[in-house]
This record gives structure tokens, sequence and C-alpha cells, in this order.
């Protein structure tokens, strides 16, 4: 299954990897240390700490010829963390979309 490393300028690094279901793709994220709630696939989500509080929010605006994102960072420290899990996936989702 295809696995893909994102490393951080820190040194710190996080996984995305597809997991086998029947109905569609599914992907997982390891060692993010951030709980996501929302819709990762279609981009409107928000990231969260242990403590439940809002590190950043993401969304896709619709009706642009390329991607297009709305990134709300609320803690600084993150910065990195959520630009790199954006450009992450938006390059899976152009993988599977040539592979279709």
């Amino acid at each position: 299954m295809p696995r893909f490393e994102i490393q951080l300028s820190n040194g710190e690094s996080f996984y995305i990897r597809k997991k086998l279901t029947f109905w569609k793709d599914k992907y997982e994220f390891d060692n993010l240390g951030l709980r996501i709630e929302g819709n990762v696939w279609d981009l409107n989500f928000k990231l969260l700490d242990d403590r439940d509080q809002v590190i950043a929010e993401i969304a896709k605006e619709l009706f642009h010829l390329t991607s297009t994102y709305t990134v709300t960072v609320y803690d600084e420290s993150y910065a990195d963390l959520v630009i790199s899990l954006c450009v992450a996936i938006d390059y899976v989702e152009m993988l599977e979309s040539q592979s279709n």
C-alpha cells in the first residue's frame, strides 16, 4: 500500500498511508500528533490538539482552475506541519486522479 513520509524542517515527520477498503480510498495519518475533525479528502477540516484546542482550519475553495485553499493557523508553532499536510494531501489526490 502507498505510504508517504512528510519530513518537517525541525526533523519531525508524519506519514500518510493508504488503507485497503472495498468502496473508496481511505488514508490514515501516523505520527501527526493532532486529531483531524471533518473531511480530509474534501479538504474541509480542522486540526485539534490533545486539549481539543483548534490549531488550524483548512478549506478547499471551489470554482478555481487550480487547487486553492483557505488555511488559518491559530498556533504558529504548527505552521510548517499544517502547510506540509495540505501540500501532501493535494499531491496524493493528484497522484490518485492520474492513476484513474
